[in-house]
């Protein structure tokens, strides 16, 4: 017999985990996909804040990573048919990254429109409580739709403020949330190495057979999409977008610039000026550092800028993700000597001191930044040695690195990782 749809509300308070586990016994048809920061899921978000202007507190403030949380436990309510909150640790490791500190929760259950359930929100001493809190100052909204109970409703709230950098390395290109690394084969074959989120890999995939010789650029979401991106400069100096599609592959190739063959090296995923967008940093043959500026929809704002010189000499440059821990992008470098630099940024268009982080990387074949890729919310450094093996250098949050660990071997083949 199915059970009847009833409307349902759960509260949990900042890092407390509540939960009321609804035993349903019937079957549920497959979810449809959960929408953030739009449609439904937006109603709700104006309408919280609604309430908060009427109470005179400050408004809270949209963010992917709360909307990416609230959605992803939105579809897993809808997914099993359960009525469960998510833990404070689950939340935190979505939202960690983001720059929010503590979270609490409101579910609900059963609501036919945005207007109902923030009325039933309200209505409950303890939801109101999470809307009006004046602590929290961010908000992620998930929907999804299934059977048991038919709409299924998640505020994820957040205290703290939004970190102002991009994470370094590839980023992440299957959805699981885990940072991934690029290889190009010398047969001319591009190859994904997913992740698993601790400091190892997956089954590697190949998404791009017949790549070829052309170097790869790694973009962060330079769509806006909420997924990974890559690009590569043509030989006739076209510059062509791979959109991720957040699945492990990508959308067909689209040309967003030419005139790229100036450049002997691309450095994409970075946010130079503040703006949270991704831009990219082309090096000349000569050293010439040339900023060109996302505009967060898979094109430019205006034209280059030089904002370095005399960088001829450096190797291996990458984005490395706020590696000092200041909430700012940073680029780390190879000088001759085989020291290894970090170049920081100051978040608005200029630099900050570089400081050398270590020595001894002479030998290296590979070195990049490969975002948090041990998943304990630092910046990481995988580098290639000689022999091929692989080597994890986790970021300690301040600039330094822990000991490193080999996460692979045979990897010498590889025209090109990152």
């Amino acid at each position: 017999m199915r059970p009847s749809p009833r409307r349902r509300f759960i509260h949990t308070r900042r890092a407390i985990a509540t939960a009321l586990a609804v035993v349903l016994g019937a079957a549920f048809l497959a979810p449809a996909a959960a929408s953030a920061a739009g449609g439904p899921a937006g109603e709700v978000f104006a309408l919280t804040n609604a309430q908060r202007t009427k109470a005179g507190i400050p408004a809270l403030k949209s963010d992917p990573g709360l909307d990416a949380a609230a959605a992803e436990w939105a579809r897993h309510l809808a997914a099993t048919c359960t009525f469960d909150h998510s833990s404070s640790a689950w939340r935190n490791s979505r939202v960690a990254a983001f720059g929010w500190i503590a979270s609490g929760e409101n579910i609900a259950a059963g609501q036919p429109d945005a207007p109902a359930v923030v009325a039933g929100w309200m209505n409950s001493s303890g939801h109101r409580a999470n809307i009006l809190d004046k602590r929290y100052t961010g908000l992620g909204v998930g929907y999804a739709t299934g059977k048991c109970y038919r709409t299924y409703w998640v505020q994820i709230f957040g205290i703290g403020s939004p970190v102002k950098s991009l994470p370094g390395g590839t980023g992440d290109l299957t959805g699981d949330r885990a940072a991934d690394v690029l290889a190009r084969t010398s047969t001319g074959d591009l190859k994904i190495y997913p992740g698993n989120g601790a400091g190892g890999f997956k089954a590697a995939t190949t998404p791009l057979p017949g790549w070829g010789s052309r170097p790869f650029t790694t973009l962060g979401d330079f769509s806006g999409d909420g997924v990974a991106d890559v690009a590569r400069t043509e030989a006739d100096g076209r510059l062509m977008l791979y959109a991720g599609n957040g699945k492990g592959g990508f959308l067909a190739p689209v040309q967003i610039g030419t005139g790229w063959s100036k450049y002997s090296d691309l450095i994409g995923g970075i946010d130079f000026n503040g703006d949270r967008l991704p831009d990219v940093i082309g090096r000349t043959p000569t050293g010439d550092m040339i900023l060109h500026r996302g505009n967060g929809r898979s094109g430019w704002t205006g034209g280059g800028t030089t904002i370095a010189t005399r960088w001829a000499s450096l190797q291996w440059i990458s984005y490395a993700g706020d590696f000092t821990g200041d909430s700012r992008g940073d680029l780390i470098a190879r000088k001759p000597d085989g020291t290894l630099w970090v170049y920081p940024t100051t978040g608005k268009g200029t630099w900050g001191t570089p400081k050398k982080i270590s020595s001894g990387w002479q030998t290296a074949t590979a070195i990049f930044g490969a975002g948090d890729f041990d998943g304990n919310g630092t910046q990481d450094i995988v580098a290639r040695a000689s022999t091929g093996a692989l080597y994890l250098y986790g970021g300690t949050g301040r600039g330094g690195l822990l000991p490193r660990r080999t996460i692979g071997s045979g990897w010498a083949p590889f025209s090109q990782i990152g």
